[in-house]
């Protein structure tokens, strides 16, 4: 068979498909690893896209959640400033409150002072009036001894009289069971004088 010969191109033309169809599946096989590869990296983008967007998330909510903490420690700490300034209010009003307390406690004591003066003085006078009327009751007995008729004996009973005439109403609210009182409050006199009085009536009622 020579270059000439036609079944020459024949068996040339057959080897030549022959090589063809066995390089065409090296081809193809090499094409799917090439698409494998290409679908594993873009599914690696996408997972490494994913956890970039979870990580940037997870630093803003880090973020947020560090503002929220400041604010919040800001609300606190205002607060705290503001409890002690009514808590140092409080204590002035207090301190204010004490000095007012210990003003008038010190008033009020001049007062009793200043009044427990001329009560007592009102007192020793009511005091002295009364020894008075009962010097001038206890002479008159001993005028009328001189008499042709001397009664010793009712000179006490009539000082009593007299006592009690001159304070009718004390006597009667003293034996009600009013208290001293309340007999002062009544009669309008001091505590001092009606404690006398009773007294001076008790004495002249035991002679």
């Amino acid at each position: 068979m020579s270059f000439g010969d036609p079944w020459f191109y024949v068996v040339l033309l057959g080897a030549a498909a022959l090589v063809y169809a066995l390089l065409l599946p090296g081809r193809q096989a090499s094409s799917p690893k090439n698409d494998a590869a290409k679908e594993m990296e873009a599914t690696l983008e996408q997972y490494m896209s994913e956890i970039e967007r979870e990580n940037q998330e997870l630093i803003d909510l880090v973020s947020q959640m560090k503002q929220e903490f400041a604010s919040k420690q800001l609300a606190q700490q205002e607060q705290i400033a503001e409890l002690r300034k009514r808590l140092s209010d409080v204590e002035f009003s207090a301190r204010q409150s004490e000095a007012r307390l210990e003003s008038l406690a010190t008033s009020a004591g001049e007062n009793v002072s200043a009044v427990s003066v001329p009560a007592a003085a009102a007192a020793e006078a009511s005091l002295t009036i009364a020894s008075a009327a009962v010097s001038g009751q206890a002479s008159e007995p001993a005028a009328l001894a001189a008499g042709p008729a001397p009664e010793p004996a009712s000179a006490p009973e009539d000082d009593g009289d007299h006592v009690r005439g001159r304070y009718p109403e004390l006597f009667d609210l003293y034996e009600k069971g009013k208290s001293i009182d309340m007999i002062a409050k009544s009669t309008g006199l001091q505590r001092g004088e009606v404690q006398l009085i009773l007294q001076l009536a008790k004495k002249e009622e035991s002679r």
